[in-house]
């Protein structure tokens, strides 16, 4: 005798609210009303069963078996499914969800809308050891993933998008439905719901955010993908989970319950700039993130240091203005939604290459660490008079202190890289800045003037100490 627990899920049915909604996030259309029905689109939801229930079904099959990673999806063509009640056995087509035997009416599509959903749930699941099939397995146990016909198929009240056997763990050889014929040919649709009722079969309730294929919220992108992410348990708003616990990972319960599968890394594409470009300062940096699932995030990094993280399309950078004169690596870092990353690297250079200021095409340029820069006699060139940093051609505007303030380009303290009539001032970590007057130039190693004192580089991030050292 079939036994489930008199419970539907529903909203008001004494759930709990949690007091640390704040954290979450990916809640855009979080309605100001939990208990109304703020949505078009029919809900997937879950029946729970009687956890009790003996491992074996009425002629003996074994219902238990351990965990399998099939998951069958069939979309009852030609002739509909036949499921009678019972305890959950997908081998010989027994539900907990009908109360008599049923009928579930054919995939109403086209082939090829089935092909796009079929392909979309492979890439839901593709970060883990599940293996999607379309034809019934002949041996072993499998999950029954019903693609097809309406609730009313299965006695279920309109407006239900699916359902599925639910308690507080892996359900062996369960049935779920997901009921395409009130979708229509919606694929984003359909496959959300059947990731979500597969996924209740194995123990994953609600989850409030609205990228998660465990959601009731709508906004957020059309297909959905397990998020990497503790978050509260839900539909239209944040409580605690039915098993236990404020929070759920949704990514991480699959991962412990089937593994990962082989990662399949990003590919990563710096469109912009290319390698060699020589740039102005604040160049834009755009880039082209490739995965079979969905990227996460982007990470960029210039010469080594962390810039700035997006955790969305586009990837689009400028790059900072203190990033200045000179040869610079620009790296971007893409990470799947399994935290697979793949990267992707260039080398560009922040004005035009030298060895000497007749190799520049402007004659009022100056060669400054192997690059023309803008020269004296130019406004805003090196060693012009400023008062702060946009009157720089170079973005810097460097002061001593005593109210002597000049342009300034970036230099190596360690090489020979500042013109005739400056010298290259030690900034520590920093580097350094071509200062006026600050010995001869073009001639050793020149990390300072014959007094003390200090320079204070306006850069926008603050004043930053230059410690002028004894020439030696």
């Amino acid at each position: 005798m079939k036994r489930t627990l008199a419970v539907m899920f529903a909203l008001t049915s004494g759930m709990v609210s949690v007091a640390n909604a704040e954290v979450q996030e990916n809640i855009a259309d979080a309605p100001q009303n939990p208990l109304a029905t703020p949505h078009e689109r029919p809900q997937a939801t879950y029946r729970f069963i009687d956890p009790g229930l003996p491992t074996t079904v009425g002629d003996g099959v074994s219902a238990a078996g351990g965990v399998s990673n099939v998951i069958y999806l069939n979309n009852c063509k030609p002739n509909g499914c036949q499921v009678t009640p019972g305890n959950d056995d997908s081998v010989n087509n027994r539900s907990s969800i009908p109360d008599q035997a049923s009928t579930v009416s054919p995939w109403g599509y086209s082939d090829a809308v089935w092909t796009q959903v079929v392909d979309c749930v492979k890439a839901t699941y593709a970060p883990f050891g599940v293996q999607i099939v379309t034809s019934r397995p002949t041996s072993g146990n499998y999950h029954m993933a019903i693609v097809a016909g309406t609730p009313q198929n299965v006695q279920m009240q309109q407006g239900v998008g699916g359902v599925s056997p639910y308690t507080c763990g892996y359900i062996p050889n369960a049935i779920s439905f997901s009921f395409a014929g009130v979708y229509g040919p919606n694929v984003d649709d359909i496959c959300w719901t059947v990731a979500q009722e597969t996924a209740h079969s194995w123990g994953l309730d609600h989850k409030f955010d609205n990228k998660d294929p465990m959601t009731y919220l709508q906004s957020g992108p059309t297909r959905k993908v397990f998020q990497n992410m503790a978050g509260s348990c839900g539909e239209y708003q944040a409580r605690a989970c039915q098993c236990g616990g404020s929070t759920m990972n949704s990514f991480q319960e699959i991962l412990q319950t089937f593994g990962g599968s082989t990662p399949t890394p990003p590919t990563v594409t710096i469109t912009s700039p290319k390698a060699g470009d020589n740039l102005p300062v604040g160049f834009p940096i755009r880039a082209d993130i490739m995965d079979d699932i969905g990227a996460s995030k982007a990470e960029l990094r210039i010469d080594g240091n962390l810039v700035s993280t997006l955790t969305s399309a586009p990837w689009v950078w400028n790059a900072p203005a203190t990033v200045g004169q000179g040869t610079h690596t620009i790296k971007v870092t893409g990470y799947d939604i399994g935290n697979t990353p793949a990267e992707a690297s260039v080398s560009i250079t922040i004005g035009a290459a030298c060895k000497k200021p007749g190799d520049c095409a402007n004659d009022t340029d100056t060669c400054v660490d192997g690059r023309c820069v803008a020269g004296e006699g130019v406004t805003g060139g090196l060693g012009s008079t400023c008062t702060k940093n946009e009157e720089c051609k170079s973005g810097q505007c460097g002061s001593d202190g005593t109210g002597n303030s000049y342009c300034v380009e970036n230099c190596n303290p360690e090489s020979d890289g500042c013109p005739s009539g400056f010298g290259c001032i030690s900034a520590g970590a920093s580097g350094g800045v071509c200062w006026p007057g600050a010995g001869g130039g073009g001639g050793g190693c020149n990390t300072g003037t014959d007094n003390g004192g200090a320079i204070f580089l306006g850069l926008g991030l603050g004043a930053l100490l230059i410690t002028r050292k004894k020439r030696r």
